[in-house]
Parts: C-alpha cells; sequence; structure tokens
C-alpha cells in the first residue's frame, strides 16, 4: 500500500511538474486591439479568458466617441495569445466578468445610459460564452454603481460601490436562470463606507455562497459577508499589511487571496483562515521600478501564474483610440 501510495504521488507530481514546464513557454503579456479600455477579466474552459470593455474615458467625462468598444467582450487564449471579438460592443461598460461552466454562462456587470453625461443605470447581461449569444438582460435600481459579479452554486452576487449592499441574483439547480429573475437587495451590516471615493469593489468566496470577501477600493479593509445575514466583518489580518488600498480585483485559490491593487501597481497575497475570518498577509507580487503592472484592474489565476489586465489609465485621456492594453503575467 505504501508503494502504491508513493507511485501515484510521483505520478501527480510528474504530471504538476510536466504542467508548469509547458507553461513557462506561454505569452507573458497578451495584446488586447488598441483602443479597448478594458477593465474584468475572467477564466472559461480550458485556456479561456475573457476580457470585457469599460471605456473609461467615455464614463469619466470624455468625448462619447471614445465609447466605441463600451460593452465589447473578447475572448482569448492564454496558451496562444489569440484574441477574438466575442460580443460586440454595448455601449454598456462591462466591469466585472464571472464565468459559470455548468451553463457555460459569461455574467457581465454592465450600465447603460448616455456614457458622455456619467450617467449609467446598472445590471447585468447573461451571454453565451461560446457564441457571444446574448441569453438574458436583467436591470437593477438607479443610484447604484455595480462593479463585480461572482456566480456561486445557488445565486450570482454583485457589489455596489455607493451603497453597502450586494445585489443577489437566485439561480435555479444546475446554475439555471429563472424564467422570470428577481434581484433581491443584502444590506451589508457592518461595512465602513468612505463617502469621499468608491467602496465595494472586488468580490470572491467559496463555491457555496454562504461567506463571501469583498474589499472596499477606498479604505483598504477586507470583510467577510454572512450572505444569509448580511453581517459585513472586518477580518483581522496579521503581518507587514493590514490594509490594502485601491483594492479593486480579487482573485481567491483555495484559501490563499490576491488583491490586485490597482494605482499601487501590486498584488497582496494574504492566507486565509480556513472560516475566512482573518489572515495572514504573506508577501506583494509585481511591486518594484520593473512591475509589468500599469494600473491593472482585475485578476485571474492559473497554475502557477496570476494574470492581470493592465489598463494604462493615465494615457487614457490623452489619445485613448491608441492605448493599447494588455494581459500580463507574474508568477504567484
Amino acid at each position: 500500500m505504501k508503494a502504491l501510495k508513493t507511485s501515484i504521488l510521483a505520478v501527480v507530481f510528474c504530471t504538476l511538474s510536466m504542467g508548469a514546464a509547458a507553461q513557462q513557454n506561454w505569452p507573458e503579456a497578451i495584446p488586447i486591439p488598441a483602443g479597448f479600455e478594458a477593465e474584468g477579466i475572467e477564466l472559461g474552459k480550458g485556456h479561456e479568458f475573457f476580457v470585457g470593455g469599460f471605456s473609461y474615458s467615455s464614463v469619466f467625462g470624455g468625448a462619447p466617441e471614445t465609447s466605441e468598444f463600451a460593452g465589447a467582450i473578447y475572448k482569448g487564449n492564454l496558451r496562444t495569445g489569440e484574441v477574438a471579438i466575442l460580443v460586440q460592443p454595448t455601449r454598456k461598460p462591462v466591469s466585472g466578468l464571472s464565468y459559470d461552466s455548468r451553463t457555460d454562462y459569461l455574467y457581465a456587470a454592465t450600465g447603460d445610459g448616455d456614457l458622455s453625461s456619467g450617467f449609467i443605470a446598472q445590471g447585468v447581461i447573461v451571454y453565451d460564452a461560446s457564441s457571444g449569444e446574448k441569453i438574458m438582460e436583467i436591470g437593477f435600481n438607479d443610484g447604484i454603481v455595480i462593479n463585480d459579479v461572482l456566480v456561486t452554486r445557488r445565486a450570482v452576487y454583485f457589489t455596489d460601490s455607493i451603497n453597502p449592499d450586494l445585489y443577489k441574483l437566485p439561480l435555479e439547480k444546475g446554475g439555471r436562470l429563472p424564467s422570470t429573475p428577481m434581484v433581491e437587495v443584502i444590506p451589508m451590516d457592518g461595512f465602513v463606507m468612505d463617502f469621499t471615493g468608491f467602496n465595494a469593489n472586488g468580490l470572491v468566496g467559496k463555491f457555496d455562497g454562504k461567506q463571501l470577501v469583498v474589499v472596499n477600493i477606498s479604505t483598504g479593509v477586507l470583510y467577510r459577508v454572512d450572505t444569509a445575514t448580511g453581517v459585513a466583518s472586518p477580518l483581522e489580518i496579521e503581518g507587514a499589511e493590514q490594509l490594502f488600498p485601491n483594492g479593486d480585483g480579487l482573485y481567491l485559490d483555495g484559501r490563499t487571496l490576491y488583491i490586485m491593487q490597482n494605482f499601487s501597481n501590486k498584488i497582496a497575497v494574504v492566507q486565509l483562515s480556513g472560516d475566512l475570518s482573518g489572515g495572514e498577509f504573506i508577501r506583494n507580487i509585481g511591486e518594484g521600478p520593473d512591475t509589468p503592472l500599469d494600473i491593472a484592474t482585475t485578476i485571474i489565476g492559473f497554475r502557477d501564474s496570476i494574470y492581470a489586465i493592465n489598463t494604462h489609465f493615465f494615457e487614457i485621456f490623452s489619445d485613448p483610440t491608441m492605448v493599447q492594453t494588455e494581459v500580463v503575467r507574474l508568477r504567484k
């Protein structure tokens, strides 16, 4: 029996090593067509990934013609670096993306309205991740800013960056959408707002959806949110860093949390406790003068790597049609 266990472990180790070796030849940067002002990134099947068009220059007061790619979604391959349009522009900026492998649906948190005036009515569009066909579009309330989105076993959750609320879209068995979707609002009791800026942003959690982790982008505080009660409790973080200002996209790998700090150009790594109530800061990734990060927003993980979508945010306001965004790769 001992020899059998040793053989099994050897096969697993060999397989992982071969996978890591093969991934060494994958692209370090994957360019997205010029003028595409990306925000969200998500994994799909196998090596697939998706990026969504947000159009910062229009949303933050630029000329309306710069919204040409707003709402578009590109689909790419991490191994080959190839990208192709999946969803044509809708003029509804995409922020967060979340993929459900059970249905092959891609959930895109979106906005609608006059981009040049800054008015955006929030909602979500559900796409077939293979064909790009729109499955369903669901509108939310006014006076909110929907940011990130997360698919769980029985529901899809959304953060609102200007109110201390989560939005919940219940799903049927197997991840099926209800014929008449009913969006619920979950007040986050204990979530402290900073009214000088945006608040709830990145969103991750276990697939059961019982406990989620949310970062406040302005204060840098991480919260554990109980989705049954709405109670939001600050995580007790030990180590050299306890707060993560500019915390944007989150990626959870088991109990390891990766926090993309956009304007700080670094990714914090925190080892969480089993119940997600606390953790320990381990290190930063990508920090320093040679970082490949340039105001990256959201991140995904694949094998030994983290992939981030660079926005080149400050370049967008000079000539957004010429800005070349890209997906960059960093080692875990």
